[in-house]
């Protein structure tokens, strides 16, 4: 089977973020399914590129490039400021991509694989059209979080590629949910991510002989960092002595770690002075992937009070260096975390359920490690190579040549 994938979420080199797409390509490859990918990069004029890091940043990615002997082209394609126009964003992928027509066509692809209904999607069921063949899309959070739940005309492209796809694939059971009142159910199917580091790693020396609670996650308010701070401040108010003064209780000697960056950073350094917090809360800024996975496997507890999360990467590479988590309720994680059991889901916005949480982990640092284990155990299945297996069994389905996979479930 030939597939083409588009997706604006590839990685590049110089820009690694997104890997989980290319982890995905790379387990098909290995099971025998020949992948070619097209990754539309924004064009900006070079006399702009001073401006802003990240349009210097696309303007050198090389047009084509081979990863894990997977092939990819960067096109340029028109992709206007501040979103302007994007509901047409197919049309203008389409102005750069209708080149590539004949060469794609000369390759007898299968079908299409567009990450993202908008704006992949929208140029994949131009480019399915032009070859003859159907289009797939799988929906990581983006399309119901934002393009589906703020209406207009974007909403409605959205639907429009949505309607047309062959198969829809959703990253959990949550994602699932919001798109069921967009897709027929037997076009619908959940197929979880996979998981990086698998391996346990050694714990990283941080902050040594106190408890650590660890966060690795964008700054921005949706990712719950401010109901992490307002908990922290309810389990350990400042001592009498002062913030040194902690008297040997573990509540008051807790460290919270956050890897990552962005633009409340300055905001949350802030609030926690004001509570005083300052000497127990470490901003790292970006650090390498292994770091993190040092870190996490150090904490007592990792801790991310994100809403509209998709599925959660972090939360299932936690659970593998053993380290129990806490996630928000509803959110994806509950395909993969049993409350009370192989980890914590509490409601969004509530930093009282959280201190509660960080307060039972630290007071029972053996049942958090059993706890612990039980989460590594329920993470083990979530590989890329069993991602790879469902995706390949609705390739199959699509273009006719095996039984339909079982549908997604909406529950949790």
């Amino acid at each position: 089977m030939k597939v083409l994938v588009v997706s604006h979420l590839y990685p590049a080199p110089g820009h690694e973020r997104h890997l989980f797409v290319h982890e995905q390509v790379r387990e098909l490859a290995r099971a025998g399914v020949e992948v070619h990918v097209i990754s539309p990069i924004g064009f900006a004029p070079r006399a702009l590129w001073r401006l802003d890091p990240r349009l210097r940043r696309r303007g050198l990615t090389p047009r084509q490039t081979v990863r894990d002997g997977i092939t990819i082209e960067y096109p340029r394609v028109l992709a206007l400021p501040r979103r302007a126009l994007f509901a047409h964003s197919g049309a203008l992928f389409d102005l750069t991509l209708r080149r590539l027509v004949p060469d794609l066509r000369a390759r007898g692809f299968d079908l299409v694989h567009a990450h993202q209904a908008m704006p992949d999607g929208a140029a994949a069921r131009r480019l399915a059209a032009a070859l003859g063949i159907p289009y797939v899309v799988t929906v990581h959070g983006a399309d119901v979080y934002q393009h589906l739940r703020n209406g207009g005309s974007v909403a409605a492209a959205t639907r429009s590629v949505l309607a047309g796809a062959r198969a829809v694939t959703a990253v959990s059971s949550a994602v699932a949910r919001l798109l069921a009142p967009h897709v027929a159910p037997d076009r619908l199917f959940v197929v979880p991510n996979g998981t990086l580091g698998l391996t346990p790693v050694a714990p990283a020396d941080f902050a040594p002989g106190v408890p650590l609670l660890f966060t690795a996650g964008y700054l921005i308010a949706r990712k719950g960092h401010a109901a992490v701070l307002e908990a922290l401040a309810r389990l350990s108010p400042a001592a009498p002595g002062g913030a040194g003064d902690s008297g040997g209780d573990p509540r008051r000697e807790t460290q919270w770690a956050i890897a990552g960056d962005g633009p409340l950073r300055d905001e949350l350094a802030a609030e926690a002075g004001r509570i005083g917090l300052a000497d127990r809360v470490h901003f790292l800024g970006r650090i390498p992937h292994d770091e993190v996975l040092a870190m996490m496997s150090r904490a007592e507890l990792f801790v991310l009070a994100s809403r509209d999360e998709a599925f959660g990467l972090v939360y299932t590479e936690a659970m593998a260096q053993g380290t129990p988590v806490v996630a928000c309720a509803g959110e994806g994680a509950a395909d993969f975390v049993e409350d009370g059991v192989s980890g914590f889901l509490v409601p969004p916005r509530d930093p009282a359920a959280l201190a509660q949480v960080i307060g039972r982990v630290l007071d029972d640092p053996d049942g958090a490690r059993r706890m612990g284990e039980k989460g590594r155990v329920a993470v083990t299945g979530l590989t890329w190579a069993s991602n790879a297996a469902r995706q390949k069994e609705i390739y199959d389905t699509v273009v006719g040549r095996g039984r339909p996979p079982a549908p997604q479930a909406t529950s949790t």
